[in-house]
């Protein structure tokens, strides 16, 4: 029996268990109503409608901002890792760098929204959890499995992630002041702050914060040997101002910079001592107008400027990028009636890379699109969206999407979905090494600037039941059907040059090149047990498990890079228990999947990924002050795992930390 099974069968159990103590239960108190808001009541901004959960008909996810300290994390694509149906490959803790998975999908066919603006890089999916935000300034984040194209354009094909922060969302909240602070030391020169503020006064919003890990690192058991040192920095300040009683404006800048050994992150050659440096700039504004009670107009625009700085040894010629990304979005939102509401809305981007190792390439995409909310018939509720959108990759696409859910009394909710999705290929797949000075190393990825667009259609049905107000039970099946789809696969120097036209490749090397893939079925079953409950006065427990199965049928005989990476068997779980004396956090994963092929060379082949593994953080605070200050000990990793992620790339073993967590309000 593998180990991960009794750990979650006692999860489980304890679950199960809930409803009884939740039925025994003392009355709420007011104070914890905002946290105990049920699935039903959360509002989901990421539809565009501005609709509560259980009436989109997706698989929604929502954390909200309040509850982020629950976690035994200490960045924000380590605590994806612990929700429901999503899986995170890493390759490295501690918010290093981590590719997001939905739906058995690549890491460049999940969308990152930031207030719904696009957060995606122009060059590639693997900096994807950069986020230029930090914890202090998050209303809530949300999940949404499934195609988003029809709402957002491409690249959202397995499903999409919108973080709502404080100053941004259309929500009214009381005016005061939020300090909190956790500061964290650990093994291996650990140092960590998560630290920020949130302040409202008389239509005056302010917020801002910092989000730095830095460590010497473990020392790693790989051919060049070396430590998983980071330099990890986000910083960030935001504000809102009511002009009028109609009329208010948000303004956001941040800036993420990021320094660490990047070794065997992209290849598996024994040559690579690679260390990486990223930077990114975001400057966000928005302005909204509420017509009335009814009507809302908002225009959004998003301008950033990224660098990746990637010198694969310390003799070679480094990669040097610069990226631009321009985006203008603006939408208007409208209540026809009680059971009608609409959204018409339209977006133009233009991206931009200035690279020695890709050339320089610019990309201009537009899209117009319509959503419908309609509620034809008591509990249920139909969505409809459509997309004309416009890209230079790919010309010009009709994205539907159609959602519906049911309400079958009070406790069944049915729901299903239909939609199509489409994803261009970044410049990373299309050119990379391309004009790499001298002759590319084995064991590389290579890009090939003849690829098509991937195109999807997406189905999905599920049911969410509550038999009791502390328990709920999720289930969802889904299939979705590519062409095109974009991988690497393994080539020899000759075939990528028969491909490419690229002149500085070795013929007789080994190499991964992007291709597209004839055709990719992907059918899978989510489910989800979670649980809210109230054990006794001053003491609750929350805590959810999921069980993720993922078939891929990929048509030919064809070894691809990331899709073989895909977890067939994912299990995730987190439980707290808080109490105004302590908190107790526990999180884990377990994913089973087939063993990765590398490259077959004798410069390269020297790791495989791990075929499975299972991975546990534990987090325990106990008040100081209580609801003020708490002395906080963590373990990442806390039995010592040693596995593999991605290609070389060997995550970090056990690490201890401790420190204090600091929370004032007024």
């Amino acid at each position: 029996m593998p180990r991960f099974l009794p750990a979650v069968f006692l999860f489980s159990t304890a679950l199960l268990a809930l409803p009884g103590a939740a039925q025994a239960q003392q009355p709420t108190a007011p104070a914890d109503t905002a946290r105990q808001r049920q699935l039903d009541e959360v509002t989901v901004y990421a539809t565009r409608l501005g609709q509560v959960a259980g009436q989109t008909g997706r698989y929604v996810t929502v954390v909200l901002g309040s509850t982020l300290s629950r976690y035994p994390v200490t960045s924000l694509d380590d605590l994806l890792r612990l929700l429901p149906a999503m899986e995170v490959q890493s390759r490295g803790n501690f918010g290093t760098q981590a590719d997001i998975t939905l739906r058995g999908s690549t890491f460049n066919q999940v969308l990152i929204l930031l207030d719904g603006m696009r957060l995606n890089d122009p060059l590639t999916g693997h900096f994807a959890g950069y986020f230029p935000i930090t914890p202090a300034e998050i209303e809530q984040i949300e999940v949404v499995r499934g195609p988003g194209a029809a709402l957002y354009g491409p690249d959202a094909v397995g499903g999409f992630i919108n973080i709502v922060t404080k100053t941004f969302a259309a929500t009214h909240r009381p005016d005061g002041t939020e300090l909190a602070g956790t500061f964290l030391a650990g093994e291996y020169g650990l140092k960590s702050t998560n630290a920020g503020f949130y302040g409202q006064d008389k239509g005056l919003r302010l917020a801002g914060g910092i989000l730095n890990n830095t460590a010497s690192g473990q020392l790693l058991d790989l051919p060049g040997g070396g430590r998983n040192d980071f330099k990890l920095n986000t910083y960030s300040l935001s504000g809102a101002y009511q002009i009028s009683e109609k009329f208010s404006a948000a303004a956001r800048a941040s800036f993420d910079r990021r320094d660490y050994n990047a070794q065997n992150f992209y290849t598996t050659a024994t040559a690579d001592r690679a260390r990486e440096t990223t930077g990114r700039d975001w400057y966000q504004g928005q302005l909204r107008y509420e017509w009335n009670e009814r009507a809302r107009t908002e225009l959004q625009v998003v301008g950033t400027a990224s660098t990746d700085y990637y010198l694969y040894t310390p003799t070679s010629v480094a990669s040097d990028h610069l990226m631009h990304y321009l985006n203008v979005q603006g939408q208007h939102q409208l209540e026809l009636s009680p059971k009608a509401r609409l959204t018409l809305g339209g977006q133009a981007d233009r991206r931009a890379v200035q690279s020695n190792d890709r050339g320089d390439h610019a990309v201009w995409h537009t899209g117009a699109f319509a959503v419908a909310g309609l509620a034809p018939a008591p509990g249920l509720n139909v969505t409809a969206a459509l997309r004309l959108d416009h890209d230079q990759n790919y010309g010009t696409e009709v994205v539907p999407q159609l959602n519906a859910s049911q309400q079958v009394g009070e406790k069944l909710t049915v729901r299903g979905a239909v939609g199509r999705g489409i994803r261009a290929p970044n410049f990373t797949e299309q050119y990379n090494s391309a004009i790499r000075p001298g002759i590319v190393p084995s064991g590389f990825n290579v890009g090939s600037p003849t690829l098509s667009a991937e195109r999807t259609w997406n189905y999905e049905a599920g049911l969410d039941y509550q038999p009791w107000r502390a328990l709920t039970l999720r289930g969802t099946y889904f299939n979705r059907y590519g062409s095109n789809l974009i991988d690497y696969v393994a080539a020899t120097g000759s075939q990528v040059i028969e491909t490419t036209g690229f002149t500085n490749i070795n013929p007789n090397g080994s190499y991964r090149l992007a291709e597209n893939l004839f055709a990719v079925r992907t059918q899978g079953i989510e489910t989800e047990l979670s649980s809210r409950a109230q054990l006794a006065p001053g003491l609750r427990l929350d805590g959810s498990v999921s069980y993720t199965w993922v078939h891929l049928d990929v048509a030919g005989d064809v070894q691809s890079q990331y899709l073989s990476n895909v977890a067939r068997h994912l299990v995730t779980g987190n439980v707290s228990l808080t109490h105004r004396r302590f908190a107790l956090a526990f999180g884990g994963v377990y994913k089973q999947r087939a063993g990765q092929q590398t490259v077959a060379s004798a410069s390269t082949n020297f790791a495989e990924l791990t075929p499975s593994y299972a991975v546990f953080n534990a987090r325990l605070d106990l008040a100081l002050l209580p609801e003020r200050v708490w002395l906080v000990g963590q373990a990442q990793n806390l039995f010592n795992a040693k596995y593999s992620d991605l290609l070389g790339a060997q995550m970090p073993t056990r690490w201890l930390m401790a420190g204090v967590r600091v929370a004032l309000r007024k």
